[in-house]
């Protein structure tokens, strides 16, 4: 999977993996609820893996369409990370108040992937709020 618009910033550059297509039964799965971001904030989701083995990951920032969606495999202890700024969505996929609806999904081939979204100014650095991805059981 690739990145839907040329304005997702991906902060790591590290070998990526092709999508496995339908090969991803019994992979485990992440998600969060919608995050508002409005202008001059930026929405950064990472994962990391914590156990000893590599492992395959599928990973996106939706607001219906995708605003970014990669995949890559994680050594042990390697993190990756991806931003969506507010400043850089289609300007129809906000509400008339200036916000648009973001949400991080995570889908991995083991359950030693941790992965958390956060929100902060864009232009301070300043965080207003972090959120771990919660698993989903479906």
């Amino acid at each position: 999977m690739k990145a839907k618009s040329p304005e997702a910033h991906h902060m790591n550059n590290g070998p990526r993996t092709k999508d496995p297509g339908g090969a991803t039964v019994g992979w485990t799965a992440w998600g969060t609820g919608t995050v508002g971001v409005t202008k001059g904030e930026t929405l950064r989701m990472c994962t990391v893996n914590v156990g000893s083995f590599p492992t395959v990951v599928l990973c996106g920032l939706w607001s219906n369409p995708a605003l970014v969606q990669d995949s890559f495999t994680l050594q042990p202890g390697e993190s990756r990370c991806c931003d969506v700024s507010a400043d850089d969505v289609p300007k129809d996929l906000f509400d008339r108040l200036g916000r648009v609806q973001v949400r991080g999904f995570v889908r991995s081939s083991s359950k030693t992937v941790m992965a958390n979204v956060e929100l902060f100014d864009s232009g301070t650095g300043r965080t207003s709020i972090v959120l771990p991805l919660q698993e989903l059981r479906c």
